[in-house]
């Protein structure tokens, strides 16, 4: 594989994060966060806080083998009866 490869990103996951919600969403189960653009030198407001300022990142869910599925049928009725 190519380093020079890339992958294909859907441009509506493009979000502005400051680094204190970048945090937040590294923290968070089930989603990758990309930077956009390193070599980004202008900062604009965050989307979330809107208060603070920060570069642009692609937020896209990890494959579901990574992410925890609760095992169960709750909508079976006959098992309530």
């Amino acid at each position: 594989m190519s380093r020079t490869f890339t992958h294909k990103t859907d441009e509506s996951t493009l979000t502005t994060l400051c680094p204190r919600c970048l945090d937040a969403f590294r923290n968070a189960r089930g989603i990758r966060v990309r930077r956009a653009d390193p070599r980004q030198t202008n900062k604009e407001p965050c989307t979330y806080c809107q208060t603070r300022f920060g570069f642009d990142y692609y937020i896209q869910p990890t494959s579901p083998k990574t992410t925890y599925f609760k095992k169960g049928r709750f909508d079976d009725e006959s098992e309530c009866a």
